[in-house]
Protein backbone atom coordinates (compact mmCIF):
# COMPACT_ATOMS: atom_id res chain seq x y z
CA UNK A 1 0.00 0.00 0.00
CA UNK A 2 1.02 3.58 -0.54
CA UNK A 3 1.14 5.96 2.41
CA UNK A 4 -2.15 7.51 1.26
CA UNK A 5 -3.82 4.10 1.08
CA UNK A 6 -2.53 3.34 4.58
CA UNK A 7 -4.01 6.57 5.94
CA UNK A 8 -7.35 5.82 4.25
CA UNK A 9 -7.27 2.27 5.67
CA UNK A 10 -6.78 3.79 9.14
CA UNK A 11 -9.89 5.98 8.77
CA UNK A 12 -11.91 3.07 7.37
CA UNK A 13 -10.85 0.82 10.27
CA UNK A 14 -11.73 3.54 12.81
CA UNK A 15 -15.24 3.89 11.40
CA UNK A 16 -15.67 0.11 11.13
CA UNK A 17 -14.47 -0.47 14.70
CA UNK A 18 -11.76 -2.87 13.51
CA UNK A 19 -9.24 -2.83 16.37
CA UNK A 20 -7.11 -5.58 14.83
CA UNK A 21 -6.71 -3.63 11.58
CA UNK A 22 -5.88 -0.44 13.53
CA UNK A 23 -3.23 -2.20 15.61
CA UNK A 24 -1.67 -3.66 12.47
CA UNK A 25 -1.14 -0.15 11.10
CA UNK A 26 0.71 1.14 14.19
CA UNK A 27 4.45 0.94 14.68
CA UNK A 28 5.64 -0.82 17.81
CA UNK A 29 8.59 1.60 18.01
CA UNK A 30 9.32 3.37 21.28
CA UNK A 31 9.07 6.75 19.49
CA UNK A 32 5.41 6.11 18.57
CA UNK A 33 3.03 8.71 20.00
CA UNK A 34 -0.75 9.17 19.70
CA UNK A 35 -2.26 12.39 21.05
CA UNK A 36 -6.04 12.58 21.19
CA UNK A 37 -8.51 15.29 22.06
CA UNK A 38 -9.12 14.47 25.73
CA UNK A 39 -6.89 15.97 28.43
CA UNK A 40 -5.08 12.72 29.28
CA UNK A 41 -5.43 11.00 25.89
CA UNK A 42 -1.83 10.28 24.98
CA UNK A 43 -0.01 7.06 24.20
CA UNK A 44 3.76 6.84 24.26
CA UNK A 45 5.31 3.78 22.64
CA UNK A 46 3.74 1.51 20.09
CA UNK A 47 3.44 -1.40 22.49
CA UNK A 48 0.72 0.57 24.34
CA UNK A 49 -1.29 1.30 21.16
CA UNK A 50 -3.32 -1.96 21.20
CA UNK A 51 -4.95 -1.17 24.57
CA UNK A 52 -5.75 2.36 23.37
CA UNK A 53 -7.44 1.18 20.17
CA UNK A 54 -9.31 -1.65 21.89
CA UNK A 55 -10.79 0.91 24.32
CA UNK A 56 -11.58 3.33 21.47
CA UNK A 57 -13.41 0.66 19.46
CA UNK A 58 -15.30 -0.62 22.52
CA UNK A 59 -16.46 2.94 23.34
CA UNK A 60 -17.66 3.88 19.83
CA UNK A 61 -20.85 3.08 17.93
CA UNK A 62 -22.52 4.29 14.72
CA UNK A 63 -19.28 5.91 13.54
CA UNK A 64 -19.01 7.71 10.19
CA UNK A 65 -16.13 9.83 8.95
CA UNK A 66 -16.55 12.45 6.25
CA UNK A 67 -13.19 13.51 4.86
CA UNK A 68 -13.32 17.20 3.99
CA UNK A 69 -9.62 17.48 3.11
CA UNK A 70 -6.77 14.97 3.00
CA UNK A 71 -3.19 15.60 1.94
CA UNK A 72 -0.60 12.83 2.22
CA UNK A 73 3.03 13.50 1.30
CA UNK A 74 5.44 10.61 0.83
CA UNK A 75 9.24 11.05 0.89
CA UNK A 76 11.37 7.89 0.65
CA UNK A 77 10.73 6.03 3.94
CA UNK A 78 8.82 8.89 5.62
CA UNK A 79 5.32 10.22 4.99
CA UNK A 80 3.10 12.79 6.69
CA UNK A 81 -0.53 13.76 6.42
CA UNK A 82 -3.11 16.35 7.36
CA UNK A 83 -6.84 15.62 7.39
CA UNK A 84 -9.88 17.74 8.10
CA UNK A 85 -12.90 15.60 8.88
CA UNK A 86 -16.40 15.54 10.28
CA UNK A 87 -17.01 12.64 12.66
CA UNK A 88 -20.50 11.51 13.60
CA UNK A 89 -20.54 8.87 16.30
CA UNK A 90 -21.97 7.65 19.52
CA UNK A 91 -19.09 7.94 22.01
CA UNK A 92 -19.62 6.14 25.31
CA UNK A 93 -23.39 6.34 24.70
CA UNK A 94 -23.60 10.02 23.68
CA UNK A 95 -24.16 11.09 20.05
CA UNK A 96 -21.60 13.64 18.87
CA UNK A 97 -20.65 15.53 15.73
CA UNK A 98 -16.98 16.52 15.83
CA UNK A 99 -14.91 18.74 13.55
CA UNK A 100 -11.64 16.82 13.63
CA UNK A 101 -8.20 17.94 12.55
CA UNK A 102 -5.55 15.25 12.34
CA UNK A 103 -1.88 15.22 11.48
CA UNK A 104 0.48 12.30 11.50
CA UNK A 105 3.74 10.74 10.48
CA UNK A 106 4.34 7.31 8.98
CA UNK A 107 7.58 5.39 8.53
CA UNK A 108 8.32 2.42 6.33
CA UNK A 109 8.92 -0.77 8.31
CA UNK A 110 9.71 -3.90 6.31
CA UNK A 111 8.23 -2.28 3.17
CA UNK A 112 4.95 -1.41 4.98
CA UNK A 113 3.83 2.04 6.08
CA UNK A 114 3.28 2.26 9.84
CA UNK A 115 2.03 5.18 11.91
CA UNK A 116 4.60 6.58 14.33
CA UNK A 117 2.71 9.75 15.25
CA UNK A 118 -0.94 10.82 15.18
CA UNK A 119 -2.24 14.05 16.64
CA UNK A 120 -5.94 14.93 16.76
CA UNK A 121 -7.60 18.17 17.75
CA UNK A 122 -11.10 19.55 17.67
CA UNK A 123 -12.15 22.56 15.68
CA UNK A 124 -13.94 24.89 18.09
CA UNK A 125 -17.12 26.76 17.30
CA UNK A 126 -16.67 30.52 17.39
Amino acid sequence: MTAEQTVQTYFDALAAGDANKLMGLMSTAEHYVKIGTDKDEIVYGGTDAPAYYQHHVASTQDFTIQIDHLDVQERDDLAYFVALQTWQLKWQGTFEILNMRLTGVLEKENSNWKFVQIHASLGAEE
